[in-house]
């Protein structure tokens, strides 16, 4: 299946993909849009792995990982490091897109002007890349690494583009502090933070009640991430809905994201691609950036410092 789906797919990575487009008219949001005037209520994450989502319904939106940046010092990594996307992706015209980075602290992590510094530059850079409506980040950051992102997202605003929103992945526990009281992504300078309701540990990982949470902090009242392989909270109707699927996207699957706006999961949607996590090749010696399984992408975070 993945060699066939291969043998269709343009060579060509998200970011060459997306330059391309330009002959359908401008992705670009225009000044002063909100996320709910510029990216659709249903979006799909496309991870590293070859996507064709050109089958894809004209309501979806796609999330692309455009990169992950590694930050810290250890023996054998600098102070930042950059692993673009390497696997292929495929769009239909007029797809609304947002890019995905994936922040990832090593074990040598140590806060520094520096650090910020250079890691506020690079993803103002990805927010950059043409053809965009949006841009999310994703870092699990544990409590020691939040001045950290905090004053990296302040770095980062006023250096993207002016009507560009900001995203964030947020652990559900973010979101479940009252803001008076803890909330501490109450002042980052972001539209929207997305509670993550999979790879949550526990009895909620795959087939518990994950109805339960009462997300507390505004920001993340307006959207919800979820995956394929597990189970759901109850859909909130006016919310936007971000979909991880840990293997590549099916047609079936695309074809049941219509559904989604109206609280339906489809069969196709239910518990599919279980047998085996995502994880591609992985030559660079740094944590794997696969979500599915590893440690560096749960968002469980009682065991974290």
């Amino acid at each position: 299946m993945l060699t066939s789906r291969r043998r269709v797919l343009p060579l060509v990575l998200a970011a060459i993909c997306l330059c391309t487009r330009g002959d359908h008219g401008p992705d670009t949001a225009p000044a002063g849009m909100s996320f709910s005037a510029v990216m659709p209520q249903t979006v799909v994450w496309a991870w590293e792995e070859p996507e064709d989502l050109r089958e894809a319904p004209a309501s979806v939106g796609v999330a692309y990982l455009a990169e992950t940046i590694f930050v810290g010092q250890d023996a054998e990594a600098p102070a930042i490091r950059i692993l673009k996307r390497r696997q292929p992706l495929a769009v239909a015209p007029q797809t609304a897109i947002m890019a995905v980075v994936r922040v990832i602290a090593l074990s040598g992590f140590q806060n520094s002007e520096t650090l910020r510094e250079q890691t506020a530059a690079a993803l103002a850079e990805a927010a950059h890349r043409p053809g965009l409506r949006a841009f999310q980040i994703d870092f699990d950051a544990t409590r020691s690494q939040r001045a950290f992102y905090a004053d990296v997202l302040h770095r980062l605003r006023p250096l993207m583009p002016a009507a560009m929103p900001l995203s964030i992945t947020a652990l559900v526990s973010w979101c479940t502090a009252e803001p008076a009281s803890g909330g501490w992504i109450s002042t980052l300078p972001i539209d929207e933070a997305v509670p993550m309701f999979f790879r949550l540990g526990g009895s909620a990982r795959t087939g518990g009640d994950k109805s339960g949470y009462a997300l507390r902090e505004p920001l993340c009242r307006g959207s919800l991430g979820i995956s394929t392989d597990e189970s759901w909270p109850r859909l909130n109707p006016n919310a936007r809905i971000y979909l991880f699927a840990p293997r590549p996207w099916t047609p079936r699957q695309l074809a049941a994201l219509e559904s989604l706006p109206a609280g339906v999961r489809a069969p196709a949607l239910q518990f599919a691609n279980t047998t085996a996590d995502s994880h591609p090749p992985n030559d660079t010696g740094l944590p794997a950036t696969g979500r599915s399984g590893t440690a560096t992408s749960s968002h469980f975070e009682e065991n974290l410092p």
